[in-house]
């Protein structure tokens, strides 16, 4: 009987255990973000990407799954999970409320044939046979020479060994407003040309292909959302002439069928003008020259260092002569008033060289 009674003890104990980890895990996937695809691309712009420093106008969503009845994009919030975005807007080649809201472990395959495809994303990329395309469009004017905002691509294709041949499309084209010329994606793996996707970003897959730029996949079944896998957050960039219209298509599809969607979703206030000026560094030199220039003649710059302007400092470009925290604001005259952008950089000066003691060495 003995024998026995260690068992039931042990098995009671087995199965306890096995519930309080079912449990954590459902309390923990339970942690989603919450969709709501019932805004019009309107409202989901406007809500999510207009910014002060940015004029935006012309907004539609040329193709979405409103042709069979669902919403395929939408406004996100964190809620109580650990995605990297408080909230934001999301694209989707399905139903964009399945996304997130509740747990789903199916396989996200919504949309039929009769939701068609864009035909910029296809050539643009260089694709063809794409289907189930969600688009949102919409023309901006901005005051810097640079712009951009941040987003996540997920995908049920980061599924098996799916990575190594297989994935849905999605570009952020851009182009000058009024003009027929051709589109350029700035949604691009950083550092190269490749765009983002799921056969350009993944983990090694053994026994089928090498990881390619693995450095920008989060993983796979991460939560948050329903899709099997997603990148890390990415930062997509314009190079632009200020005070000019663009025309800018956030633009999604599957690729070859209808199965296995894929999503991206992009930072609320992420989509603002900027002023570059590097990254923190320590240099031997005695002086630096730091260049704020925003090609914009409405443009007015005051420099700071730790916090206190430089009254002489109202350029766009600053020689840094002594260590410190250095701040650039800039005034933009817009309409009938002003908006500001700026951009912080610590710059450490030292020309004094430190070494260890030396020993002999005999040879």
């Amino acid at each position: 009987m003995k024998p026995q009674i260690v068992f039931f003890v042990t098995n009671h104990i087995k199965h306890l255990c096995t519930s309080i980890l079912l449990f954590i895990y459902f309390i923990s996937a339970g942690q989603q973000i919450s969709v709501d695809n019932s805004l019009s691309a309107q409202q989901l712009v406007e809500n999510t990407l207009a910014q002060e420093c940015v004029i935006i106008s012309n907004i539609n969503s040329s193709i979405n799954g409103d042709v069979i009845g669902i919403g395929s994009f939408g406004y996100f919030e964190r809620e109580n999970s650990n995605f990297p975005f408080l909230n934001g807007m999301v694209l989707t080649t399905g139903n964009a409320n399945s996304a997130g809201n509740t747990i789903n472990t199916n396989v996200l395959n919504e949309g039929d044939s009769s939701w068609g495809t864009d035909s910029d994303l296809e050539s643009t990329l260089g694709v063809s046979n794409t289907t189930n395309a969600t688009s949102i469009e919409f023309n901006f004017t901005s005051v810097s020479s640079v712009i951009g905002f941040n987003y996540i691509y997920a995908s049920e294709e980061y599924f098996a060994n799916f990575p190594c041949d297989y994935s849905d499309r999605f570009a952020f084209l851009i182009r000058e407003a009024g003009t027929n010329n051709a589109y350029t994606n700035i949604a691009l793996v950083p550092g190269t040309n490749l765009p983002v996707n799921s056969t350009n970003i993944h983990d090694e897959i053994d026994g089928f292909c090498l990881a390619e730029n693995e450095q920008y996949f989060e993983g796979n079944n991460v939560g948050d959302t329903n899709y099997n896998g997603r990148t890390t957050v990415l930062t997509a960039v314009a190079n632009v002439t200020p005070n000019i219209a663009y025309e800018i298509k956030l633009v999604i599809a599957d690729q070859t069928d209808r199965n296995y969607d894929s999503a991206v979703f992009i930072e609320a206030n992420s989509f603002t003008p900027t002023v570059e000026l590097g990254e923190d560094f320590t240099t031997c030199a005695s002086t630096v020259d730091l260049d704020g220039d925003i090609n914009n003649s409405n443009a007015q710059y005051q420099w700071f260092v730790d916090g206190n302007p430089i009254s002489s400092a109202t350029q766009p470009l600053y020689q840094v002569t002594t260590s410190g925290t250095y701040n650039l604001e800039i005034n933009i005259l817009l309409g009938n008033g002003f908006c500001t952008i700026g951009d912080e950089i610590t710059i450490i000066l030292d020309n004094s060289l430190s070494t260890s003691p030396m020993t002999n060495i005999e040879q």
